[in-house]
């Protein structure tokens, strides 16, 4: 077992010291996206003609230099509105520190949207939690774009999504869990994120040559409804050392726990009472890694697993299912938008359960989430692992469906016919 991502390379690779070889293979795979990146073209051009009488006015304000889930999100969407015929203005604010998540030229371009002078009111975009709505900061149209993992949200968030004039959320599910809340139904629209398809491609070239072995990866903010506990204990009591498999477990602390990440998995995986012995391979990386390394990471492993409680949206599998890995996940929620049985692996659920009183986000208290079936879990683990050939079909039709309908050019043009209402 290996627990922390040594700054040696003892452990785990130095994978900074491959930016500059990761950047000119990537030169050479992008011949194979061409074919998706003709789909989005034509996307664009719908878009385009949609726009060809309409100028837009478009303030988005989030938080794009950050390295979270908010963040990555914020840059997938200014950087495919950017392509379009509207005038952009970005405000970002920030809230997380760490790794500059921006490539070079994402650097520049966003500096230039910062100073975009507009000579008349514009629509503004707040992309945030919503209890960060700004209700100070209005345009001629107020829109806020935001999500939430459990059964509904916040009580103090109702008030703020009225106030917009629209909300725009990810996923079917969240125009129920908000409009359960109390969010008034007739403003919710659903906007789903997306992925860039010729980043995360199959043919990425992964961070250090194909280990012996399958490799699980999971990859997730360090938060309870993320379900590590029932990832470890699932992995820990199915497999064992002797066999040729590994998960590796890619995390970030953004609540700043007092105990360290690989602490809390070592006194966790002491709690399942397994000899030191008998625990299979396990791998840990915990720290922010550079946009230009992710699809690499995934592409090095073989199956993506995430027990998630609860997603308004899942990016992460999104992403894996982009760089054709069989997924498995949680069959509730968000993610639910674009992982069905076709295309994903699904952990079954045995109902909701009341969030438990110590979890370490509070705004969860008296929320519901799902409990996903270890046993599901275990299962799904076993059977990928051992039935490679179908789980790699399965990943090669997860690809497909995520470059014919989820992309960020799929993402824009669903923005732009919103926007265009109000023109």
């Amino acid at each position: 077992m290996t627990l922390g991502d040594a700054g040696d390379g003892s452990h785990c690779h130095n994978y900074d010291s491959r930016n500059e070889l990761l950047l000119s293979l990537f030169l050479g795979y992008q011949a194979l996206a061409a074919k998706d990146r003709d789909a989005d073209a034509a996307t664009t051009e719908a878009v385009h003609k949609m726009l060809t009488n309409e100028q837009i006015n478009l303030i988005w304000t989030g938080v794009p230099y950050d390295p979270t889930g908010y963040g990555e999100e914020a840059r997938g969407f200014i950087g495919m509105l950017d392509q379009y015929r509207l005038n952009l203005k970005i405000i970002p604010q920030s809230f997380h520190q760490g790794e500059d998540p921006l490539t070079p030229e994402q650097k520049i371009r966003f500096a230039e949207l910062e100073r975009t002078v507009f000579h008349r009111q514009a629509i503004v975009v707040q992309h945030l939690p919503a209890n960060l709505f700004n209700e100070r900061f209005r345009g001629r149209i107020n829109i806020g774009r935001t999500m939430f993992e459990t059964d509904r949200i916040p009580r103090d968030w109702v008030g703020r999504c009225n106030l917009m004039d629209a909300i725009w959320v990810p996923c079917h599910y969240n125009v129920e869990t908000f409009a359960g809340s109390g969010v008034l139904r007739q403003k919710l629209r659903v906007v789903p994120g997306g992925v860039d398809q010729n980043a995360f491609h199959p043919a990425a070239p992964p961070l250090e040559p194909k280990q012996k072995g399958f490799v699980f990866l999971s990859v997730f903010g360090w938060f309870d409804h993320k379900g590590w506990d029932l990832l470890l204990t699932a992995y820990c009591t199915e497999f064992r050392p002797e066999e040729d498999v590994m998960l590796v477990i890619k995390t970030i602390d953004y609540m700043y726990h007092s105990t360290p990440i690989e602490q809390q998995i070592g006194n966790f995986i002491n709690s399942l009472r397994i000899p030191a012995e008998a625990i299979p391979k396990l791998r840990i990386i915990n720290r922010s890694m550079p946009g230009i390394q992710m699809p690499s990471l995934y592409t090095g492993c073989d199956a993506f697993v995430l027990p998630s409680r609860g997603e308004a949206w899942g990016r992460p599998y999104l992403e894996a299912m982009a760089c054709g890995l069989p997924v498995i996940g949680t069959r509730w929620g968000g993610n639910l938008e674009f992982m069905n049985d076709d295309n994903s692996y699904l952990i079954e659920i045995e109902g909701l359960e009341d969030v438990r009183g110590n979890v370490d986000m509070r705004l969860y208290l008296g929320h519901k989430w799902a409990r996903p079936s270890l046993e599901c879990i275990r299962r799904l683990m076993r059977h990928v692992f051992e039935h490679r050939q179908e789980a790699r079909a399965k990943g090669t039709r997860a690809r497909q469906d995520v470059c014919q309908k989820w992309t960020w050019g799929h993402s824009a043009n669903v923005v732009v016919s919103e926007l265009v209402k109000y023109c």
